[in-house]
């Protein structure tokens, strides 16, 4: 990743070696991308990963996600949008980062370049809610009780077939969970397209923490 991305630099924008280029480090990307989450997966589901909690603000962890997201995709604008309220919320940063980045990737794979992209946070009296929302083609109804399934790909998307196998989303619930919270996916009912909700509690310890 480290060389094409030198090489990159090192290339004229209009030389159609760019292409070729950009190519591999997208590979690259995601080669390192499914190891992480097959690494992560494993170790979460032999309770070898403890989830290290501290008092995080949700705006730097979308940001790190959005960041790498459009650096793997540079043709690709995430929209964000954060409340003006600003909180600290008890989380594994880093997991939740990848949880995030994950429904990013999958919203990049089922969306056109002119199709717009947005995460946004929210709280309500005792949660943080994370939303992924897209303008893509939406959620086949054949996939909507199969989407967090270990190993599920979409049978009517040969995207699926060809850059995933079914591991991104399993990983999404499974940190969610282990935090306390809750995730869905679903189509979206104001306009075309999908998005994933996720929430993460206010509390640790039955604490409230403001």
């Amino acid at each position: 990743m480290g060389t094409s991305e030198m090489l990159m630099d090192m290339t004229d924008k209009e030389d159609r070696r760019q292409e070729l280029l950009q190519g591999i480090y997208q590979d690259a990307d995601w080669l390192k991308s499914l190891v992480e989450n097959i690494l992560s997966l494993t170790r979460l589901q032999d309770g070898k990963i403890v989830i290290q909690k501290e008092m995080e603000a949700i705006e730097e962890v979308i940001g790190c996600a959005v960041a790498h997201v459009e650096r793997s995709f540079p043709e690709r604008e995430i929209q964000v949008e954060i409340p003006e309220e600003f909180r600290l919320v008890p989380m594994d940063a880093k997991l939740i980062e990848q949880v995030i980045t994950n429904l990013l990737d999958n919203a990049v794979k089922h969306t056109r370049p002119q199709e717009a992209i947005t995460v946004s946070a929210s709280y309500t009296e005792d949660e943080l809610l994370v939303s992924v929302r897209d303008e893509g083609e939406g959620i086949a109804e054949a996939d909507v009780s199969n989407l967090f399934k270990i190993f599920y790909t979409s049978k009517t998307r040969s995207v699926d077939v060809k850059r995933g196998i079914g591991l991104g989303l399993t990983i999404c619930e499974t940190v969610v969970n282990a935090h306390g919270g809750t995730i869905i996916g679903r189509n979206r009912t104001d306009r075309k397209g999908a998005e994933f909700i996720f929430t993460l509690p206010l509390t640790e310890g039955g604490r409230k923490i403001v």
